[in-house]
């Protein structure tokens, strides 16, 4: 039954042996990523087509194996090894990703560690009145901030920059508002004190575009762009941001307090791309709004997420716009091609993410995919 499962911590994870940086085979995947940027590029500049990202998703690293920057890189040199055995149009890529929660310690967050869990982040502040001044933030002296620079820098230099690497995941500043004030008033305040929020909004804006812009002047060439969670490529653009809490508020409060600070983030990166969990279809033509989008990301398969997005709407809302529809796609490659099918449309410039396990499964699918798609 095509039904979501559950009883799985992580649905688009699969099995992966770490690899030290001694054991790596550099110029295997320098080969592979070299043939996958050029298909990525490709497909970026195109005004319609598709390409099939096959992801290697280690659940380990967005969980507790996060916190130890050697076993981090461990696992994603496993993942990375065992990508290069699918077809792709989009090469693997390391992420120096230590929670959701690296936005938020700016403004004095601490991370949480539940066994066996990724990181949490507890609101520190009940209303906006309690909140400290807004000001810039050296982030070499905040701990959470220190040590993702750190990641980045022991990541570099075990691999010898050879290796492509994102940002740390940040979150939008819609997402990180909730991780440092009460939900519930958070909420409230977005009604009853509108303009508070957008200086909070803008607050945490100027922080993602600082911490972004630090990161990026360390990871210099070897940098994936849009980053976490999306296909990337060193050929790519924009910077990706996770706004899950676009569900939680109307699409019409969304362009007012968000899309703002989404875009002025964006245009430091060369354009915004969006992410959000569960069904935001009602929410696509508000998105669509932003003035340098560049990708949307979102799942569409029942086995993807419980309450996944109807491919028709993102169809209809994106196709002849030049924005990237991500569509992530965990199922057996006959469900999969049922969504593609309904998802694309002459005019469409569509990304598929696949988790097939199978090698030879997932490389009939890598080509019946671009077969429909053509």
């Amino acid at each position: 039954m095509n039904t979501f499962d559950y009883s799985l911590s992580d649905v688009q994870a699969m099995p992966v042996t770490p690899v030290a940086p001694a054991d790596f085979d550099f110029g295997r995947y320098q080969a592979y990523a070299s043939a996958a940027d050029q298909r990525y590029a490709a497909f970026l500049q195109k005004k319609e087509g598709v390409a099939v990202w096959q992801r290697v998703r280690v659940s380990e690293v967005f969980s507790d194996g996060c916190k130890d920057m050697q076993q981090s890189l461990h696992w994603q040199l496993g993942g990375l090894t065992k990508s290069m055995s699918y077809s792709t149009d989009a090469p693997a890529y390391l992420e120096p990703w230590y929670g959701i929660g690296v936005t938020a310690s700016a403004f004095g967050s601490d991370y949480a560690w539940p066994v066996g869990q990724a990181p949490v982040v507890k609101p520190m502040y009940q209303s906006l009145a309690d909140f400290p001044d807004l000001l810039s933030h050296d982030f070499k002296k905040v701990p959470i901030m220190k040590h993702i620079l750190a990641m980045i820098e022991y990541f570099l230099e075990e691999t010898k920059g050879r290796l492509p690497l994102s940002w740390t995941d940040i979150q939008n500043p819609l997402n990180v508002a909730t991780e440092l004030m009460d939900i519930n008033n958070f909420f409230l305040a977005l009604v009853d004190e509108p303009d508070k929020v957008q200086g909070l909004l803008a607050a945490i804006a100027d922080v993602v575009i600082n911490f972004s812009q630090e990161q990026t002047v360390l990871i210099s060439d070897a940098l994936a762009k849009p980053g976490h969670g999306f296909a990337s490529s060193r050929t790519g653009y924009g910077i990706g941001m996770s706004c899950d809490n676009l569900l939680m508020i109307s699409p019409r409060m969304y362009e007012t307090l968000s899309i703002p600070v989404d875009a002025r983030i964006g245009a430091h990166f060369g354009g915004t791309a969006i992410h959000s969990c569960g069904n935001w279809a009602r929410w696509a033509p508000t998105v669509k709004k932003i003035e340098n989008l560049v990708m949307v990301d979102g799942a569409f398969t029942p086995k993807t997420d419980p309450d996944y997005n109807q491919c028709e709407t993102f169809r209809d809302v994106f196709v002849n716009s030049n924005v990237v529809v991500q569509a992530r796609m965990v199922g057996d490659p006959d469900e999969v091609l049922e969504y593609v099918q309904r998802i694309w449309a002459p005019g469409m410039k569509l990304i598929v993410v696949t988790y097939v396990q199978d090698v030879q499964a997932q490389h009939q699918l890598y080509l019946d995919i671009h077969q429909l798609c053509k």
